[in-house]
């Protein structure tokens, strides 16, 4: 017998994630949780990692702007199609064993985004949502730094992008306090965008003068944590 929610999705829960931190190409301990961010590729093949992102893509504070909360089967056609394609990445990032959000990383040659700025040798975009709500706001800025660290890793990557919808205050708050610098807005079809970019070196000065200032960087992250927490 089939059913018209094979994947479970219609419950609250869904199918129970699925670790694989085997499969991790990153992680980092974080000192002031006290807790491991990892990052591993999303399976398309993997009903579990579609059924969490489909329950995340319809999760209000992230339909709003990601306007995406389309039938679980057209999530697993566009987590496949990442999946294909060489410019393009899709991971699930994770606390400990709890998943808490996605991250895609493309090439922006290859996307929308590089017909409105010029894009320049060690460009590479990134979206990124939180979709565990228990994580929003406390964790942004461990879980902003740690995806913003894992971006740079690549020797060769000099410059982070990313459009943004105009109207996520709470996100271009937390990008600016991450280092990142609004370069301008832009028309895309779907949306009235910030050009939002954080180069490597600035990121590396602001984590060296904030390490310099323990105490006083991490007041300032638990300040911007409060604020930003929807709760």
């Amino acid at each position: 017998m089939t059913t018209g929610d094979p994947l479970g999705t219609a419950g609250p829960l869904g199918p129970p994630p699925v670790l694989r931190r085997d499969r991790a190409v990153y992680e980092e301990h974080s000192p002031a949780r006290s807790r491991t961010i990892w990052l591993r590729p999303v399976d398309p093949a993997l009903d579990a990692d579609v059924a969490l992102v489909h329950r995340w893509m319809h999760e209000p504070h992230v339909a709003e702007y990601w306007d995406m909360a389309w039938p679980a089967e057209r999530i697993r056609a566009y987590l496949q199609h990442h999946h294909d394609d060489p410019t393009r990445a899709a991971q699930l990032g994770w606390v400990d064993d709890e998943p808490v959000g996605y991250l895609e990383v493309y090439d922006p040659a290859h996307d929308l985004l590089g017909a409105h700025y010029s894009v320049q040798p060690g460009d590479i975009g990134a979206h990124v949502l939180i979709g565990n709500r228990d994580y929003l706001g406390r964790y942004s800025v461990s879980l902003g730094r740690a995806v913003t660290r894992f971006l740079f890793r690549p020797p060769g990557v000099a410059r982070i992008v990313g459009e943004p919808d105009v109207r996520n205050h709470k996100l271009l708050s937390l990008l600016a306090f991450l280092g990142y610098r609004k370069e301008g807005e832009i028309d895309l079809p779907e949306k009235r965008a910030a050009l939002m970019v954080c180069e490597r070196a600035a990121f590396e000065r602001l984590g060296s003068r904030r390490r310099s200032r323990t105490g006083d960087g991490r007041r300032a992250a638990e300040g911007f944590a409060r604020m930003a927490d929807p709760s």
